[in-house]
């Protein structure tokens, strides 16, 4: 699940849990899917973890397997034509088999044709424009970027709040030509204030590499994944853990967010935040007490950006990601970047 950017003192979160690097411990995750409605088991089901390239299909009597999955916290993704999703959180370790049986419901899909056609008119199309700069982002890989299917989207828009609001049934197609792969997600929720460019959205992606066309398109997919990750919350979360944020050249001040924004800050001491590893897992605790503001810097690269706890301590794995996607509020550079700068959470930096 992605939960998405929200600019201007809001939340951020680039993943559903925490995950390990490839190449550690690994588990498997094996269960049932089922109808809701009836218990039958449900035949050739996609079952995935949600933002990474890893899923499958269910068989004949519903069951299904993921196998060599790197330790951390995974939201295991249901999803079927005709059924709403349905998910489920599951934390492996070294060795486990973990068990998650899911039920899906089924959908009152009657009529859903008629309706899409009718939607797609001048007003449709509008508030779909609104809808791509704010779901697929600002950043460089943004026009290169595009849903192949943007007509089973609904649009409604409050005129009084300016809030556009975007919902379906149906899984979007998100090709990525900038960074190479396809996206087939679900979208939980989107609600974004025109006026203020702020929002939220959940999203359920599965990633698939795309082909490459030839080996400078290939080059040019990993230089793409590669400027992503250099300088993203995740990359900076990760270098936090390592100790290495100057080596990967990342520069910290904390203070208020007035005096970050005005040059009135501080550079950090060793008081000022505290990384701690959790005993037994591949699992670290941030905690800091005011803003931090963070600017990166390399080559031609420049980015700044500020963040702050949004609950008492944050928990991070060793990719940089973060188990509760809403402990970090962010605001800056990074919340430019959406979903055509997302990355697969089970590779390092997507490479």
């Amino acid at each position: 699940m992605y939960r998405g950017i929200i600019p201007l003192l809001a939340l951020i979160a680039l993943s559903p849990g925490a995950h390990a690097a490839t190449g550690g411990p690994v588990g498997s995750v094996q269960g049932t899917v089922r109808d809701a409605a009836t218990g039958a088991p449900l035949e050739n089901t996609n079952v995935y973890l949600s933002s990474t390239t890893r899923g499958t299909s269910t068989d004949s009597a519903g069951r299904f397997t993921l196998r060599d999955v790197p330790a951390g916290a995974y939201q295991v993704v249901a999803s079927r034509v005709g059924y709403r999703i349905a998910s489920r959180t599951v934390t492996i370790g070294d060795g486990a088999v973990i068990h998650a049986d899911l039920k899906i419901a089924p959908l009152d899909i009657q009529g859903e044709e008629v309706q899409v056609l009718a939607r797609i008119d001048a007003g449709w199309r509008r508030m779909l424009k609104e809808f791509l700069r704010a779901f697929l982002g600002e950043g460089a890989n943004a026009p290169a970027c595009r849903i192949d299917n943007p007509e089973v989207l609904e649009f409604k828009e409050d005129s009084t709040s300016a809030t556009l609001v975007a919902s379906t049934d149906s899984v979007l197609r998100i090709e990525n030509r900038a960074l190479g792969y396809m996206l087939y997600a679900r979208l939980g929720l989107f609600e974004w204030d025109m006026q203020e460019d702020r929002g939220r959205f959940l999203l359920y992606p599965r990633f698939v590499p795309l082909p490459a066309r030839d080996s400078v398109e290939e080059r040019t997919w990993r230089a793409n994944r590669a400027r992503s990750y250099d300088g993203s919350l995740r990359d900076f979360l990760a270098s936090l853990v390592t100790g290495k944020t100057a080596e990967d050249h990342f520069a910290l001040r904390t203070g208020t967010l007035t005096e970050l924004q005005t040059g009135r800050s501080h550079p950090l001491g060793p008081e000022d935040i505290r990384v701690a590893p959790v005993h037994g897992q591949n699992f670290w605790t941030l905690a800091f007490d005011a803003w931090l503001r963070v600017d990166y810097r390399r080559n031609d690269e420049r980015q700044r950006s500020y963040i702050r706890l949004g609950t008492q301590t944050a928990v991070v794995d060793g990719s940089g990601n973060l188990v509760d996607p809403l402990a970090i509020e962010v605001i800056g550079d990074w919340t430019k970047h959406r979903v055509a700068d997302m990355l697969p959470i089970d590779s390092s930096g997507g490479l």
